[in-house]
């Protein structure tokens, strides 16, 4: 088979391969995804929350919920920065987000002390509140928003991944 045939042979796979179901081979709109890299620094937050909220929207979701999904990255990324790092402002946390069509996905990524979720207590609201206690609310808020919160350690990394999927009815707080 000559050269040339060789090629457009070739290239007829690759666009077959590209082809959705109905086997056109238009392209479609890309899903937006976002890596920001902020100083473990509670005054970066505000930026977290903002970039969050954006994104939200951009992937569909409605009045309310962009709020409530910037609530539960702040509290990854807070937990990150006062848990992993001790509090110390010279080091870095990567914040992924990715709209993946059927769900909206959010990682916290950040290279200090590996923090146990499992080591996280309960919480007992009632008895918080009867107490006056503050803080230690942030894997129970993180649970109540999303659909799954999952930890890992990879490459001397710890990863919170957050997920929500869209149009879901899970109830939220």
């Amino acid at each position: 088979m000559p050269k040339a045939r060789r090629a457009e042979a070739a290239a007829k796979r690759v666009r077959g391969s590209q082809a959705g179901p109905e086997g056109d081979t238009a392209r479609r709109p890309r899903r937006p995804s976002v890596l920001l890299s902020i100083p473990s620094q509670t005054g970066f937050l505000g930026l977290v929350r903002d970039v969050t909220k954006k994104m939200a929207e951009a992937a569909g979701f409605e009045a309310g919920s962009p709020d409530r999904l910037a609530l539960a990255v702040d509290e990854a990324t807070t937990n990150a920065i006062e848990h992993a790092y001790g509090g110390a402002p010279d080091q870095q946390v990567e914040v992924r987000f990715e709209d993946r069509g059927p769900e909206f996905r959010v990682e916290v990524v950040d290279t200090g002390a590996m923090v146990d979720p499992r080591a996280v207590p309960r919480v007992d609201l009632d008895r918080y509140v009867t107490e006056r206690r503050t803080g230690g609310l942030g894997v129970h808020l993180m649970e109540k928003i999303m659909d799954s919160v999952t930890f890992r350690r990879s490459a001397r990394r710890n990863i919170c991944c957050l997920v929500k999927r869209k149009g879901d009815a899970k109830p939220e707080p």
